[in-house]
């Protein structure tokens, strides 16, 4: 029986890109965004309605309200942060198994993935009970579906945006698809970490996208064959682009 923890694995695991190896003309890019300043007061539990919530396999501690919007560590580290460049001449890497959303417990798993246009989307729900994804894309077709419990839907986008996804039946339930034609991509870590494999040596600009913090870019970044590019970026409430550091 494959367990929700390794459907988690699998879905990180298609959620970076696959690269060559470095060297050979190829390094990688890693590092943190980091969160500057004073961290805000966690956001209030999601407004989960139990009676709606019958029939879904809750965690064993119990249903997880945790508002998932901005995740930030002890340390400082941002998580589901999407991180990537665009390099012409470079083949993008496109996953040949779906990118998993699954819907547990009444929620989706995980919040935020990416998928590379031509890659397949896919709507798994591990609960007892029917959901619906129902989409807001502004450039892709809208979507507004059932999934049967225990069923899948696939779908595939050709058009790069960001989809808010959310379930009609159960309100609180939200998820990301970060629909792009970059070559390379990531999402940070719970402790804000991210790396990119296999980029050609060059100079680059990454581009980060949030929920809560918008959109950006990180400072230069040089790659050099055969070694690790490092990069600190620090976000916060007053600081939602740029202002990068590099080392």
């Amino acid at each position: 029986m494959i367990t929700f923890s390794l459907l988690l694995a699998a879905a990180a695991a298609l959620n970076t890109t696959a690269a060559p190896k470095a060297g050979d003309g190829f390094g990688s890019i890693s590092g943190h965004f980091m969160w500057e300043g004073e961290k805000p007061a966690p956001k209030p539990d999601l407004p989960v309605d139990e009676k709606a919530a019958t029939g879904c396999k809750h965690p064993a501690e119990g249903m997880d309200k945790k508002d998932d919007s901005l995740l930030i560590d002890e340390k400082g580290g941002v998580a589901n942060i999407v991180v990537t460049l665009s390099v012409d001449g470079v083949e993008r890497k496109v996953p040949t198994e779906p990118i998993v959303i699954d819907q547990m417990g009444c929620r989706f798993h995980p919040h935020v993935v990416v998928v590379p246009i031509g890659g397949t989307l896919r709507f798994a729900n591990s609960d007892d009970t029917n959901h619906n994804i129902h989409t807001y894309p502004k450039k892709n077709d809208a979507m507004n579906k059932q999934v049967a419990a225990l069923s899948n839907l696939d779908v595939k986008y050709d058009k790069a945006e960001v989809i808010e996804v959310k379930c009609d039946v159960h309100t609180w339930m939200k998820s990301y698809a970060f629909v792009t034609d970059a070559t390379f991509w990531a999402t940070t870590a719970k402790d804000g970490s991210f790396k990119l494999e296999g980029v050609p040596a060059g100079d680059y600009e990454l581009t980060w996208w949030h929920e809560d913090l918008g959109k950006g870019k990180t400072e230069k970044v040089h790659v050099e064959a055969g070694k690790d590019a490092t990069v600190e970026q620090k976000v916060g409430a007053e600081k939602k682009a740029g202002g990068g550091r590099r080392r």
